[in-house]
């Protein structure tokens, strides 16, 4: 900056100084008086717009200064929020396991309370399933401490599960219908048609009935209930719905494709029968 420049400055700065000091025993002295002088109405008028930059600087700086001292507790005061909604998400997913594991209970009681005359049951959890065979045996949580025993039938509200094979103190493992060694004796409840009653080789997740004769009235949406013969399981318990009826290939005989009642894959509790009375 040459020595012109130098000029300008320092006169301008000495201005402004003695500017801001007049402002300044103008702030401070009595506000009664009646007017002001003529370079105090000046000077004011020239300073405004200054005032007006400086009081919001101070008034934007506090904002700031508030804002950030208030940082850090809003900060944890989020993270507790963030928390507290976590568990309360928490909560409601173990309340709506407990709520739907109250109605299944419900159920099961209720329908043990129907079928009292009949059997004897044991409810009993589900706490296995074999991968190594199609989900066809899965395993309970009770066993020969709880009275459960090696063929006793196994049944959820809907209908049969199978039964059981293999007992422990404390768990038990039942053979599903599913399974091809799990046949059962049944028949068509409308007409009594008899058939053995067993896993579908070709329709996964279904059961046939085979050894039906050729001309019986078999056909689809009738409902299929176990015989009682082959000495295990009770008579008159639900096995399924006809969906398809197939012709063999000899032509002597038919089976019919049956859509389990039982939903197998989403056992959490059976009822063991333990007892049959009345005959059954």
């Amino acid at each position: 900056m040459g020595l012109k420049g130098r000029k300008l400055v320092i006169p301008l700065a000495l201005i402004l100084v003695a500017a801001a000091g007049l402002y300044f025993l103008m702030r401070i002295t009595p506000p009664q008086r009646d007017r002001l002088s003529n370079v105090e109405e000046g000077l004011r008028d020239f300073l405004a717009p200054v005032e007006r930059v400086i009081t919001l600087a101070v008034n934007k700086t506090g904002v700031l200064f508030t804002a950030v001292k208030n940082y850090g507790r809003l900060q944890a005061e989020n993270q507790a929020l963030q928390q507290e909604i976590a568990a309360l998400r928490a909560a409601a997913v173990q309340m709506e396991e407990y709520r739907q594991e109250n109605a299944r209970l419900r159920a099961l009681l209720q329908y043990t309370q129907v079928n009292r005359n009949n059997f004897d049951f044991t409810v009993a959890p589900v706490i296995g399933r074999s991968p190594s065979n199609w989900y066809h045996t899965i395993t309970l949580g009770l066993g020969t401490r709880a009275g459960l025993m090696k063929d006793q039938v196994v049944v959820t509200t809907a209908g049969v599960v199978g039964r059981i094979v293999a007992v422990t103190p404390n768990t038990a493992e039942v053979l599903l219908l599913l399974d091809r060694e799990g046949a059962v004796g049944g028949m068509i409840q409308v007409n009594r048609t008899p058939g053995v009653v067993e896993g579908s080789p070709d329709y996964r997740g279904y059961l046939q009935m085979i050894h039906i004769a050729r001309d019986a009235p078999v056909m689809e949406h009738q409902v299929v209930v176990t015989s009682g013969l082959g000495g295990i399981f009770p008579k008159g318990l639900p096995l399924g719905t006809v969906v398809k009826v197939l012709p063999e290939p000899d032509g002597l005989m038919k089976r019919a494709i049956i859509e389990p009642a039982v939903d197998f894959d989403r056992l959490e509790e059976v009822l063991v029968i333990t007892r049959v009375k009345g005959g059954q």
